[in-house]
């Protein structure tokens, strides 16, 4: 008996098994680039050009523009304390150091001058500190910096897809009285740390709003704690 012409594979089961890889021959289907998806439901990016075209073009909800601009309000304003907290602290130690604790006869005139020169430089020092970034959005810009902030966020992975990422940050972007790259604006503005307000939409719910404000703002308050001491000393002069 001869083995010629026997076929050994079962009927329906490819030549090297069930597992051996199937050949196709059409494309997979595209997660990259594609020209569907929306602002909260975007599309990756594989191209400079594919994600400066889709949020220079996607609709982004008018509730999104109104949280981000309050959020941004109450952050900036948080930050505003943080920072002359951290100059003060910076000042009381060094003065301290320059003007040692007298005698006890001498102390109110200490504590009086003090508290004079502390009141002084806090005064001339908050113009510097506020001037670190705008108190607020701009009321035509707040859109185009949602805009810039969602480019950054969502640029090309410059692992996978080099140099696009690049390009992308150095997009110029189009505001009321000047223009500015993607890159300029995270510096100036720094909407990364409003993230969450452009996140989903709070409708009707101000206190959840308020609570994802909060609990961003709690993981800049270890900073903040190490210098309440500071605050409640400020009582001994």
């Amino acid at each position: 008996m001869t083995s010629e012409g026997l076929n050994r594979q079962p009927q329906g089961i490819t030549v090297g098994g069930q597992f051996a890889p199937t050949q196709h021959s059409e494309a997979p289907i595209r997660l990259f680039d594609r020209a569907d998806g929306s602002f909260l439901n975007p599309a990756p990016s594989a191209t400079a050009d594919h994600c400066i075209q889709f949020w220079s073009r996607v609709e982004i909800p008018d509730e999104v523009i109104d949280q981000v601009a309050d959020a941004y309000v109450k952050y900036r304003s948080e930050e505003i304390d943080r920072d002359l907290d951290q100059t003060m602290a910076r000042w009381r130690a060094n003065w301290e150091k320059q003007n040692p604790v007298p005698k006890d006869r001498h102390l109110p005139e200490y504590q009086q001058r003090f508290k004079q020169e502390y009141e002084q430089h806090r005064l001339s020092a908050l113009p510097g500190v506020v001037a670190k970034r705008p108190e607020r959005l701009g009321e035509y810009d707040t859109r185009q910096l949602i805009r810039a902030a969602k480019m950054l966020a969502h640029r090309p992975n410059s692992q996978r897809f080099p140099g696009e990422g690049d390009k992308v940050l150095n997009e110029p972007i189009e505001l009321f009285d000047e223009t500015l790259t993607v890159l300029e604006i995270d510096k100036k503005y720094s909407l990364w740390d409003v993230r969450y307000s452009m996140e989903k939409i709070f409708r009707n719910d101000a206190e959840a709003l308020l609570r994802a404000v909060e609990s961003q703002s709690e993981q800049l308050s270890g900073i903040h704690e190490q210098l309440v001491h500071q605050r409640s000393d400020f009582a001994q002069y």
